[in-house]
């Protein structure tokens, strides 16, 4: 299955492999990070605020400044409207903590949509899932499991050094952080959405 790869404009990029058949957006300074790593987009998006000038060659999707839509929101909108099932982020984290704290809202909102969405986060991936969906976990390291949106409900933890069975996450309380994994291990959700952020050793499959 082909991936969409977004690259936001955050101080700090990690590096993807895009493979033939997957698709690239640049959301707007998102295209030096490409530049430097020698990668065309396949499509530019956003005000180009962070740009001098657009870049010839490549196709591009301008927005005016005064706009409601962060630059990534409407490269992730593009996506979507692509047809994408599994989208990774990159440049995304690291720089302003309120564009920040967005970036994470559109890991929901592509979750509850449906869809697969990872935010690679400088060792670390981000990534939501909604209530039916079960995660499987492979690997060692660090695993955090928020409660985003209200109560998270029949939350079960298997196989990590801190298990949970059927329980309820609040949102205004970090119970899930810094939990363990050696091995295998899985985590299910019943209703509600969690925020996982696990490292970048750690296999991840949602089902």
């Amino acid at each position: 299955m082909a991936i969409c790869y977004i690259a936001g404009a955050a101080p700090t990029a990690e590096r993807i492999d895009p493979q033939p058949g997957d698709f690239l957006i640049a959301a707007d300074g998102g295209l030096r990070h490409l530049a430097r790593r020698g990668l065309t987009p396949d499509l530019l998006v956003g005000d180009l605020d962070s740009l001098d000038e657009a870049p010839r060659g490549v196709p591009c999707k301008v927005f005016p400044r005064a706009k409601d839509a962060t630059d990534l929101s409407l490269a992730l909108d593009e996506a979507i409207e692509r047809g994408f099932a599994h989208i990774i982020v990159t440049g995304a984290w690291g720089g302003r903590p309120d564009h920040a704290v967005g970036n994470l809202q559109l890991l929901a909102k592509a979750a509850r949509l449906g869809l697969r969405m990872e935010m690679l986060c400088g060792g670390f991936t981000a990534t939501a899932v909604t209530g039916g969906s079960l995660l499987r976990l492979r690997g060692g390291g660090t695993v955090s499991v928020f409660s985003w949106g209200g109560k998270a409900e029949g939350v079960t933890i298997c196989g990590l050094k801190y298990p949970l069975e059927n329980a309820v996450l609040q949102d205004d309380t970090p119970l899930g952080v810094s939990n363990v994994l050696d091995g295998e291990g899985y985590i299910k959700l019943e209703h509600g959405t969690l925020l996982v952020f696990y490292e970048e050793d750690i296999e991840c499959g949602i089902a």
